[in-house]
């Protein structure tokens, strides 16, 4: 009998698969939710507050000819998991995939940041999905399933703001966390994978975009152009099926890569001499 190798096998298809996804009523969780139902997953929709949009997900979902139910649920708030998990095992009988994607941020001068601000967003951005990963993670143990768990981090868990200080500081522990995780589970049969996001056209990054814009072509950054919600959908796909496990898979568009090259520097000549 050939073993069950899960998500770590040589064709990952994604057919037949049921899939959690937290903060999946807009921007790069509806994609990712939008792109596992057209890889032929059963999707979970998790909202916190946009029931209307979450239902419109679902909607679009069900179109594709999946299954596909919505679910309130706040991820900073434990007592939330197990519910949001339960959802998912009797509408899909299971639960193959977790996409830990739901976060915040609140902009707050690192010198005047509050201690309400900063637990928010911890408990949203790293202590929830730390926990649901955990919950997830024993059940799939329990039910041996070979399943995969995804994380949707940030460039801001290397590049500090100071003006976001409790959300650079939670993607950093979320990556750190992953690799924890990846390590535990992979005697499971248990894949765990990061996808690192750059400067996204998302409703909590927009305005960020023309910066990055600016800095791009004046050379202080390198960046073709700024991320869709579904290039980090595509990211996510590919944390799925590649062979790797505690891994990062880069979605930036450049940014990370490291560039000094100032344009508007006048040109020098190496060749003259004194």
């Amino acid at each position: 009998m050939i073993q069950d190798q899960g998500f770590f096998s040589k064709n990952v298809l994604l057919e037949g698969k049921s899939a959690v996804v937290t903060g999946s009523s807009r921007g790069i969780g509806r994609a990712i939710a939008l792109e596992l139902a057209r890889q032929g997953c059963d999707v979970l929709v998790n909202y916190s507050r946009n029931q209307s949009a979450a239902t419109e997900v679902q909607q679009e979902i069900i179109q594709q000819g999946r299954k596909s139910i919505i679910f309130q649920a706040d991820v900073g708030n434990l007592s939330h998991h197990q519910p949001l998990i339960e959802a998912a095992i009797d509408a899909f009988g299971k639960v193959d995939l977790l996409v830990n994607n739901a976060g915040i941020t609140i902009i707050s001068d690192v010198l005047a940041e509050s201690e309400q601000d900063y637990d928010t967003v911890m408990n949203v951005n790293l202590k929830g999905p730390h926990f649901l990963t955990q919950r997830c993670a024993n059940y799939m143990i329990e039910e041996k399933i070979k399943g995969c768990i995804i994380y949707t981090l940030s460039i801001s868990d290397t590049l500090a703001s100071d003006n976001r200080a409790a959300y650079c500081m939670s993607k950093a522990g979320l990556e750190m966390g992953m690799k924890v995780y990846a390590g535990r589970l992979i005697e499971k049969g248990i894949k765990v994978n990061g996808v690192e996001v750059g400067v996204t056209n998302t409703d909590l990054a927009r305005v960020r975009i023309p910066d990055y814009i600016e800095a791009s072509e004046k050379g202080y950054i390198t960046m073709f152009r700024p991320g869709e919600p579904e290039d980090v959908a595509n990211a996510v796909i590919a944390g799925i099926k590649i062979y790797d496990t505690g891994v990062m898979i880069p979605c930036t568009g450049g940014v990370m890569t490291p560039l000094l090259n100032l344009r508007n520097m006048t040109s020098l000549n190496s060749n003259q001499t004194e």
